[in-house]
């Protein structure tokens, strides 16, 4: 069968880019692709997927791709055969320069769904065939609509970027003058990808010579490959009065030429929240994916530095909405000067390039919440139809608009789960239709039917042997905490909840969970939980509605910075039972963990979230001899991570010190270190020789099943 090539572009100027989908059998499409991408340079293509693919070009998957954002392409070649990755289609987009193309290699248009489109959503007892369709639609009728006839020969190379915009060449003279000042100053630089923010914090440092002669700026970033494009930047020669050539730049990161670099350190952002490094300047790079209250303790921990906390919005990986709705603001309450830039033009493309239209469209990136000047009363509260919701543009550009305000990191697959996942559930709260207008949402809720599992299942996962996919609250209580009969209760998970930034303490967040708690608890089911990075706003809405925390994580998010705790409002007798145990659990554990978490060096926790995490907590029971067995032999043998029974094996081991010597020198410090005195993974991995965390934590567990042997 001969491949189908379908362009899809809906402008002929010389700088927009394209959209080619290349339809047929996996075979056909790679090699139509490479055809088109044939006059290319190898640098100037990036191919996402398994060859074969053109000589000199490195195939990636959709993980090393994403790594890569910040640079530009003059094609993009997307391997659609394996399935619609709703986060790698954003992505990959992204890297596509004004004048190049995104090629969509996929199947024809009547072949089944592939496999690995639906996998991540087949949840028990669904099978494959219960995954919706309606994301998929979605995106092959608003993103590939306007075909135009192929292109009879190979792609031509993109033409040069753009020389700068006048608002990136004005931040540059800003930002350089300001770091250069004496008063230390903050500064907040926002930008949708593609507007030249990494580049103009680089070209702004080249400027500071001075500055880095002397005190060399710090960058960080929660991801290090974030900063490529800032450092490469950072290291040219700049003619003074003259404005940097950036296309020549990008021809020489194209090629592969290396660029001498200045003196620029790159530092994690833990190390910048002590008291050893102390900078002059400070640049956090994509800041919105960094936690809120670590960003909160940079600004305190370094009150003589220039700070720049630049991100994209609107980003494929994430909005980090976060960033801008807790740290922004409490930035206005800080003594240093606060400024805050935008760049609003893009580089890489035209302001009107199709391309980010129809992306932008398509995923709904640019989603916001309805316009309410005032709340207006009664609320009613609906369980959206999915066929009608994905039918109704309008209404669902409201619903995931919420939802994007609320959570630290929407990203486009999110939006595919709500249309598609076959145990979610979107319930809103609406204001009243008028004659002049129906209502729109001002509230919204996310939920997920778990439970009801059998023994069997629920048994193997206790075990390690399977994971309960799709179903978070069961796999926590059975895999983690060992009670295995929790997966056999029916559970309604509270995924995300959010109420209009704009109506605040109206009540609509929670009045909405009350209605759906009456629903739920009618239907006959046990109990309503829920998982979440923990904070005191979310403790106290929760702890209100009469839920309790029952199990603290062992890590912190990497968004929120926090460790996610979960919490349960238990409606019928054996939920509540369950209840009472992980309660009593949880008061003996919590101080322990506390102390765990601490010893591992990440920031203190907020003090008034600790004093909530201990609010109303049973009085602690000791545990038996017996007791402490059982649990180091479920850690030892079991899923779950050390954290979890840290209690119990601690104990037990205390109790058989006598056994150390049947390990090897690395188990023994790795016991002794992390168990016996309570030291952070990062010392015993040190104290042990391993190569890394990873391995500590392993050689842990294999040491705890070898003081068991015969006991």
């Amino acid at each position: 069968m001969a491949a189908e090539t379908v362009p899809a572009n809906s402008s002929a100027a010389a700088r927009h880019r394209r959209c080619i989908v290349v339809r047929g059998t996996p075979e056909h499409t790679a090699a139509a692709a490479l055809a088109l991408v044939a006059d290319l340079a190898p640098g100037a293509v990036l191919w996402v997927g398994a060859p074969p693919c053109p000589s000199g070009v490195t195939p990636v998957d959709g993980r090393a791709a994403t790594a890569l954002l910040g640079q530009d392409k003059h094609a993009v070649v997307l391997d659609l055969h394996v399935g619609l990755n709703a986060d790698l289609l954003a992505a990959a987009q992204g890297f596509v320069r004004g004048g190049g193309a995104l090629i969509l290699r996929a199947d024809p248009t009547d072949a089944p769904v592939p496999p690995g489109e639906v996998a991540g959503m087949t949840v028990w007892p669904h099978g494959p065939e219960a995954v919706g369709g309606r994301f998929r639609a979605r995106i092959f009728q608003r993103l590939l609509a306007g075909a135009e006839p192929p292109p009879p020969h190979p792609l031509a190379p993109a033409p040069p970027i753009a020389g700068g915009t006048p608002d990136q060449a004005a931040l540059v003279a800003n930002l350089a003058q300001r770091l250069a000042g004496a008063e230390p100053t903050v500064t907040v630089l926002t930008a949708d990808r593609g507007r030249g923010k990494s580049s103009a914090l680089g070209l702004a440092l080249a400027r500071l010579q001075a500055v880095m002669a002397h005190a060399p700026p710090v960058l960080s970033a929660l991801e290090p490959a974030a900063l490529g494009e800032v450092i490469r930047f950072a290291s040219v020669e700049l003619d003074p009065g003259q404005p940097a050539d950036l296309e020549a730049i990008s021809t020489q990161h194209v090629s592969g030429v290396s660029l001498p670099r200045r003196r620029v350190e790159v530092a994690p952002v833990e190390t910048l929240l002590g008291d050893t490094l102390r900078p002059r300047v400070i640049i956090v790079d994509e800041a919105a994916q960094v936690p809120v209250p670590w960003l909160r303790r940079l600004v305190r921990s370094q009150p003589q530095a220039h700070l720049v906390f630049a991100s994209t919005v609107h980003g494929y990986e994430g909005t980090g909405r976060g960033f801008g709705l807790r740290f922004v603001p409490w930035l206005a309450t800080e003594p240093r000067p606060c400024f805050i830039e935008t760049l609003r033009t893009p580089i890489r493309w035209p302001v009107d390039d199709a391309l980010e239209a129809r992306i932008f469209d398509a995923l709904l990136l640019d989603a916001e919440p309805a316009a309410v000047p005032a709340l207006v009363e009664p609320l009613r509260f609906e369980r959206l139809d999915r066929d009608a919701l994905a039918a109704d543009e309008a209404r669902l550009r409201e619903v995931f608009g919420l939802l994007v305000v609320a959570h630290y990191r929407t990203t486009p697959a999110d939006l595919h789960r709500l249309l598609d996942a076959p145990n979610l559930a979107v319930w809103v709260a609406l204001t009243p239709d008028t004659a002049e207008a129906r209502g729109v949402v001002v509230g919204a809720c996310l939920v997920a039917e778990e439970g009801g599992l059998p023994p069997e299942l629920s048994a193997q996962a206790a075990a390690g042997r399977v994971r309960l996919r799709g179903h978070a609250l069961p796999d926590t209580f059975v895999s983690h905490l060992g009670e295995v009969a929790a997966g056999a209760l029916r559970w309604i998970r509270s995924v995300r909840v959010a109420s209009h930034p704009g109506l605040r303490r109206h009540g609509i967040a929670t009045r909405l969970t009350e209605h759906i708690q009456g629903v739920v608890a009618a239907a006959g089911f046990d109990a309503m939980g829920t998982l979440f990075g923990a904070s005191p706003e979310v403790l106290r809405f929760r702890q209100a509605l009469g839920y309790d925390v029952v199990r603290l994580s062992a890590s912190r998010g990497s968004r929120t910075g926090e460790p996610s705790a979960c919490m349960v409002r238990a409606f019928t007798p054996a939920a509540q039972a369950l209840v009472d145990r992980l309660r009593t659990r949880f008061a003996r554990d919590l101080p322990v963990q506390l102390a765990l978490m601490q010893a591992d060096l990440a920031p203190p926790l907020d003090p008034e979230l600790v004093a909530l995490l201990g609010v109303a907590l049973p009085p602690v029971t000791p545990l038996t001899a017996a007791e402490a067995e059982a649990g180091a032999r479920t850690y030892a043998f079991g899923p779950a991570p050390f954290e979890a029974e840290a209690v119990a094996v601690t104990q037990w081991i205390a109790a058989h010190l006598a056994r150390l010597e049947r390990l090897g020198p690395a188990e023994r410090a790795v016991v002794t270190w992390r168990v016996i005195e309570g030291r952070g993974w990062g010392p015993t991995v040190d104290a042990s020789g391993l190569p890394s965390y990873g391995a500590a934590m392993r050689a842990l567990r294999r040491a705890v099943r070898t003081l068991l042997a015969d006991a």
